[in-house]
């Protein structure tokens, strides 16, 4: 055949229907109805694309965004199954009329829904969660406050209680929300899913002083919480956690259940003070158990010393700052010994590495006999910092040098052969930190 005569073939319309209409359910129906005009095969293909997805942010202001909506619910052929339905705004838009986005997710619903994404305002979806939890065959469930700023809720206002004790939405393998849901609401939804797999959860901080959250069934959990307040997780199938969990100088409680944890990604946000170590052991205590651990550590936030015999200087903005500060141990606390972390293989470790916080490295390698990878980065800690607080130098890397001859990071693999640990310990130690790391 000639290259003309392959160039006249019409590839796309030889493909069988299942796998067109795969193709389309990976398009936004807006680019989906747009089809249409390719061929007559294509008029009304669309109407039996499994899947909606559809973006306010793509059309003009005015009222054509929800016509289209309603006229591509309405134009759907019923014997095709609609397994996706996701609808998109931003908190520059107008919230939509409870009313109107009822109807829609009822009709999209009586076609055969199972995975439902939402990305609307927090206060409709408040409204919306009655309905969505009579939905009894959802698989998959997404809802995400586009306005959703736990910085700027006030949780001294108490949330209402919307979750009754039990309810049809039973059959979720996946849920994620970013909303502004009351503690024993979130509790109760959580526990009542039993086939639960995968959960993704950030909660807005409220009046409630405990947030307890527990699932047997779940297997990866993505959590991201303003820490504040008492925080209990029993997730006894756990295996993957990611927790991004910002520290406040407040007295905070951390416990977590998860015996069969493996994996974990620990991120601590963007400053640790002295008081919140604690904290920070408690939440290590709960993942002993894991394989592979990247830990991101806030730059530390030191303690000024009254009355340190350096003296006094003026410092940033003519702020008066102490010339001593207490250089914590970000770790380990007074008076305890460190964690055993009998499977660690793997740590990747991100953090500000003066010397008190190498010093805890080390300890933390010697109750690691079976860790074979590691993997350092230096945190530089914020310029306001290093201009108001005495002897910056204290802050910068501690770390040996490497191959690029800086000491930003350090690679030590294949610790488990020979005496490869004992040798990176040492060079890791302050006598020999200055000599250099070989790859």
């Amino acid at each position: 055949m000639s290259n003309n005569n392959l160039e006249e073939v019409d590839w796309l319309s030889q493909l069988p229907e299942p796998l067109l209409l795969q193709i389309l359910s990976f398009l936004p129906t807006k680019f989906a109805v747009r089809t249409s005009l390719l061929a007559r095969r294509f008029r009304h293909l669309w109407t039996v694309s499994p899947s909606m997805e559809l973006d306010r942010s793509d059309f003009p202001p005015g009222r054509l965004f929800n016509d289209v909506i309603s006229r591509c619910l309405r134009l759907r052929d019923p014997s095709a199954p609609l397994r996706s339905f996701c609808l998109k705004t931003t908190n520059n838009h107008r919230p939509f009329s409870v009313k109107l986005l009822s109807n829609w997710l009822t009709r999209a619903y009586s076609l055969g829904l199972r995975d439902l994404s939402l990305h609307i305002h927090t206060d409709t979806t408040e409204s919306l969660l009655p309905l969505i939890l009579s939905f009894g065959s959802l698989h998959s469930l997404c809802i995400n406050g586009v306005d959703f700023d736990p910085c700027n809720i006030n949780f001294n206002i108490p949330f209402p209680h919307l979750v009754p004790t039990t309810f049809p939405l039973t059959q979720l393998k996946y849920l994620s929300i970013k909303a502004k849901y009351s503690y024993p609401d979130l509790k109760t939804f959580i526990m009542e899913q039993r086939n639960l797999e995968y959960l993704c959860i950030e909660p807005a901080p409220c009046r409630e002083p405990i947030l307890d959250l527990s699932s047997q069934s779940v297997k990866k959990l993505s959590f991201r919480f303003t820490f504040q307040i008492k925080t209990y997780l029993s997730f006894p199938k756990l295996e993957f956690l990611d927790l991004n969990i910002r520290l406040f100088v407040k007295p905070n409680i951390f416990y977590g259940e998860m015996p069969v944890l493996r994996k974990a990604l620990i991120e601590t946000g963007c400053s640790l003070r002295e008081e919140c170590v604690p904290a920070l052991r408690d939440i290590l205590k709960s993942i002993t158990n894991v394989s592979d651990l990247t830990l991101h550590i806030g730059t530390p936030c030191p303690k000024e010393i009254p009355g340190a015999t350096r003296g006094r200087k003026l410092g940033y903005k003519g702020k008066l700052i102490l010339n001593g500060f207490d250089l914590f141990h970000p770790f380990v606390e007074p008076g305890k010994d460190m964690l055993m972390f009998p499977n660690l293989r793997s740590l990747k470790l991100s953090m500000c590495f003066y010397e008190n916080a190498l010093q805890d490295l080390i300890c933390l390698l010697h109750h690691s006999p079976v860790i074979d990878s590691l993997h350092l980065i230096h945190e530089e800690r914020m310029l306001d910092y290093q201009r108001t607080c005495w002897a910056p130098e204290v802050w910068q890397s501690k770390l040996p040098l490497n191959s690029e001859g800086n000491r930003k990071y350090a690679d030590f693999s294949n610790l488990q052969t020979g005496d490869k640990k004992s040798e990176a310990i040492k060079l890791l130690s302050s006598e020999d930190s200055s000599k250099r790391l070989k790859t």
